[in-house]
C-alpha cells in the first residue's frame, strides 16, 4: 500500500517509544496510539480505543538497532499530533466538513464514525471548507487530526 502522508498543516513532532520487540511496526502516515500496557506507541487496530497521539512522520528503525554499536538501543517514531493530513477514505461514505471519522480498512484509512457509538474511536474530523457538496466515492479526505493527549508519563522515550 502506498503511503499517504501528505498534509496541509502541523504541529512539530514528538517522539515516542517503540515496542522493542518489533511486533508492532509502525509505517510512515499510520494513525498512532498510545499502548500503555507497552508502554509504548503503535499502529492502531480496529475498534481501538487507546489513546490517539497522531499520524507517524516516519518508520521507526528495527528493534534491534546497532548505531554506534548499541544494541540496546530503545527505538523511537516520529508522531506529528495535531494538523491536517490527507487519507485514503471509505468508498461508501459521504463525507461533508467537520464530520468525525475513525480508522476506516486499514491504518492510513478513515470512515465516518457514528456517534455515540463510536465517540471512543474518532480521530479527527474532515476538514473540507472549500467543499460545496459532500465528498463521496473513492478517493482522498483531509482530515484535522486530534489527539486524546496529555497523558501523564507517556511522553518521550
Amino acid at each position: 500500500m502506498d503511503n499517504t502522508y501528505r498534509y496541509l498543516r502541523q504541529g512539530n513532532p514528538e517522539a515516542y517509544r517503540l515496542d522493542p520487540t518489533g511486533t508492532n511496526p509502525v509505517n510512515e502516515g499510520d494513525l498512532v496510539v498510545w499502548d500503555a500496557a507497552g508502554p509504548y506507541a503503535r499502529k492502531i487496530v480496529a475498534t481501538d480505543a487507546s489513546i490517539f497521539l497522531g499520524v507517524a512522520e516516519g518508520v521507526g528503525p528495527t528493534p534491534v538497532s546497532l548505531i554506534d554499536n548499541k544494541a540496546n538501543l530503545v527505538d523511537s517514531v516520529k508522531v506529528r499530533r495535531h494538523g491536517i493530513f490527507t487519507f485514503t477514505k471509505t468508498a461508501g461514505d459521504s463525507l461533508v466538513h467537520g464530520d468525525p471519522v475513525k480508522m476506516g480498512a486499514d491504518e492510513q484509512t478513515v470512515a465516518l464514525a457514528s456517534l455515540p457509538a463510536d465517540a471512543t474511536l474518532v480521530i479527527g474530523h474532515v476538514h473540507a471548507s472549500l467543499a460545496a457538496a459532500a465528498i463521496t466515492g473513492a478517493g482522498v479526505v483531509d482530515v484535522e487530526i486530534q489527539p486524546s493527549f496529555p497523558v501523564a508519563g507517556a511522553v518521550g522515550v
